[in-house]
């Protein structure tokens, strides 16, 4: 096994990129890697695969354990060009889709390009609130609102079907959970359109939330699923205190082609 590593501090990523078999005798080489770099500061891991000829359980397990390091980080893992065969090892695993830091990329470069935050300084094109009584009877009208403010950019259809889930689920979160009275409360959500992505940053006035769930250890949980649906459908969620003390979260969905 071969493996290098580019750190890319703006973005508090790095690329883990791998060349041979992944197997039980190089795994924790592996593993030290990804963990030196999380104790450097990354909480997002691109693993670069395109030259990954093998992968067995062993490398099924690694990526668990790496899912488990970065989920309480607010991180994401990104596997990245993995090769048909590797491809279906990993579709057999069900992963990808179930782990809540877990996606997959066709190249290392697509991967850095959704994280790439250094465009977070441009001036947006326009910005919507909506303000919605917290009240579950207003959710479906708070979700068809914003998907009718960000249908007109390059979102392709189940992009934009991710967003109203991810978004859906921030709100039933802010409503349940971050609004103490009850319908007396407000909710915000701010809609930021720039070039290159969307950002709709969720606000309420509880006591605050930092994005950690347990759910996902257990499939038959009756709640607690929605972080890990926000962190799947979504290419970035930061969870923040806001000034009144609630939850702030904001979901950041990257544009097919930049307006």
């Amino acid at each position: 096994m071969e493996l290098s590593v580019e750190r890319r501090e703006d973005a508090r990523m790095s690329i883990v990129r791998l060349e041979g078999e992944i197997d039980i005798a190089t795994v924790p080489e592996i593993r030290t890697a990804v963990e030196t770099e999380v104790r450097a500061g990354a909480v997002n891991i691109v693993l670069g695969l395109s030259r990954v000829t093998y992968a067995d359980s062993s490398a099924l397990g690694m990526i668990v354990w790496i899912d488990r390091l970065l989920d309480p980080r607010g991180g994401k893992l990104v596997l990245a060009g993995a090769t048909r065969d590797v491809s279906r090892v990993l579709e057999l695993s069900g992963l990808i889709g179930l782990a809540p830091t877990l996606s997959a990329s066709d190249s290392v470069a697509d991967a850095v390009g959704a994280f790439d935050i250094t465009a977070d300084a441009q001036e947006p094109l326009w910005v919507e609130t909506i303000y919605l009584p917290a009240d579950v009877a207003a959710l479906a009208d708070a979700r068809a609102r914003v998907c009718d403010l960000v249908a007109p950019l390059t979102l392709a259809e189940a992009a934009l079907f991710d967003v109203r889930v991810a978004v859906g689920e921030a709100l039933a979160n802010a409503v349940r959970h971050g609004s103490e009275t009850g319908a007396d409360e407000a909710v915000s959500v701010r809609v930021t359109a720039y070039d290159d992505r969307v950002a709709i940053t969720v606000t309420d006035t509880g006591t605050g939330f930092d994005g950690m769930t347990g759910a996902q250890d257990d499939l038959y949980a009756a709640s607690g699923r929605g972080v890990m649906f926000m962190r799947a459908l979504m290419d970035r969620v930061e969870f923040v205190r806001s000034d009144d003390g609630g939850t702030q979260v904001t979901l950041t969905k990257h544009l097919e082609e930049p307006r």
